[in-house]
């Protein structure tokens, strides 16, 4: 077994005037399951049931917002031709992504909808091997 460099391509962003686009990579599967981990939180605890016995209750909790930046923040490496709403251009680092997230309607979306396309892009590929 090897490990490989994540795949990446460049997307454009669809009807948009400045050609935006942006250079999404494939989140290996280690990245993957750190997010997981921060994001998604379970616990069990043991209360007495009916006849005395001791029932597992499992508990879990889910940081939505968390998974969402940080899955977005692994999967875009780079961007052209983003735009602040002063007209200056939004260099490519992590805090504008989030701002990006944040203030972009469509922008998670349109990224889900890259990696989707990737790892169908990717599966294929592997496929013709």
């Amino acid at each position: 077994m090897r490990i490989t460099k994540p795949k990446e391509r460049w997307f454009d962003v669809p009807d948009d005037e400045d050609n935006a686009r942006v250079l999404v990579r494939q989140i290996p599967p280690g990245e993957r399951h750190d997010i997981m981990d921060k994001a998604f939180k379970q616990s069990i605890e043991y209360k007495t049931g009916e006849e005395g016995k001791m029932v597992p209750v499992m508990n879990q909790t889910t940081d939505r917002k968390l998974d969402r930046e940080q899955t977005v923040l692994k999967s875009v490496v780079d961007w052209e031709n983003f735009y602040d709403i002063d007209e200056t251009k939004l260099s490519f680092n992590p805090e504008n992504v989030i701002k990006a997230m944040r203030e972009i309607e469509g922008f998670v979306e349109f990224i889900n909808e890259c990696r989707e396309k990737l790892d169908g892009d990717i599966a294929d590929e592997e496929k013709e091997l």
